[in-house]
């Protein structure tokens, strides 16, 4: 059931959301995404730091109207990180109904993101609109930052290196 505007509920910060009985019901129409993961030569992963909130992640956005998903990550990693890139493998797909995102608007969204790793090939690694922050970590230094919990299980899954993708 999809809330009236004027019942949401408005919070200071965007707040992630999994298996958490606590968790708001989602309240607006699904909308799919796409994420990136960025291997270095050490098998580090780019985490990025949101510029509206406390949260690293990996880049990644909602799919336009007009886009594939992998079309979407390629974007959302240029955008976000000044980098171009191209896909190498799907990762995982996560649609897990229990993981879900408050923003401050009172859009409360469920999760529906398509992982992929991809390769840098071109471009410099610049903050946005949507980023303040960059760094590369270990599997060891993923409790260094605050992390979205998607972005954290797909990092996981990225390092575990299956050759068919998680479903989650």
């Amino acid at each position: 059931m999809v809330m009236a505007e004027t019942e949401k509920i408005r919070i200071p910060q965007e707040r992630f959301y999994y298996d958490d009985p606590n968790a708001p019901a989602p309240n607006v129409p699904l909308l799919p995404g796409a994420a990136a993961v960025i291997f270095d030569s050490e098998r580090r992963i780019l985490f990025m730091k949101r510029k509206h909130g406390d949260y690293w992640c990996l880049p990644g956005g909602r799919i336009d109207p007009n886009e594939s998903a992998h079309e979407c990550c390629i974007r959302e990693t240029l955008e976000e990180t000044g980098l171009q890139t191209c896909i190498v493998r799907l990762i995982s797909t996560m649609t897990n109904p229990r993981s879900v995102v408050h923003y401050p608007d009172g859009n409360v969204h469920r999760s529906f993101f398509l992982c992929y790793e991809v390769e840098i090939i071109g471009g410099e690694l610049n903050e946005s609109a949507e980023s303040e922050g960059f760094r590369w970590l270990s599997r060891d230094e993923l409790d260094t930052v605050h992390l979205i919990p998607d972005s954290r299980i797909n990092a996981l899954d990225a390092w575990a290196n299956r050759a068919e993708p998680f479903l989650r």
